[in-house]
């Protein structure tokens, strides 16, 4: 997805992700905006609207983000949609299983997550089928 595409979606994870930087402004967060003054204020105005409009996101994104906080907010929005799209989970596996994990990476290129959704997506589920013994 574009970079202009994503910032016309997920518009309740931006607005979180401004209330963030807002919040921020005194340490590191001024960086994401073009200028920091301006934009609190513009924040603290619209914040008085009791719905926020997609609209208003968008616009505030594109006028008062600087560079530098365009990319942290395509950063994170990517981040949540693929996180929104998976699940987690953990889970214990034994020394031996990991070293074979650790060589199928090495020897594939692929991430442990791309392993893991391969074997289970092409797995023979007739041999976990329960005997009926």
């Amino acid at each position: 997805m574009k970079k202009i595409e994503l910032l016309r979606t997920e518009h309740q994870v931006q607005l979180r992700w401004l209330d963030n930087q807002i919040a921020n402004i005194a340490n590191d967060g001024a960086k994401a905006f073009s200028n920091a003054d301006v934009a609190e204020r513009v924040y603290a105005m619209m914040q008085k609207s009791l719905i926020i409009s997609d609209n208003e996101i968008e616009h505030f994104v594109s006028v008062h983000l600087s560079e530098i906080g365009i990319n942290k907010l395509i950063t994170t929005l990517r981040v949540y949609r693929k996180r929104n799209s998976s699940e987690r989970l953990q889970v214990e596996i034994t020394r031996n299983n990991k070293a074979l994990l650790n060589k199928i990476v090495d020897l594939s290129g692929k991430t442990k997550i791309e392993i893991i959704n391969y074997l289970i997506a092409n797995a023979n589920l007739d041999e976990f089928q329960k005997s009926d013994d």
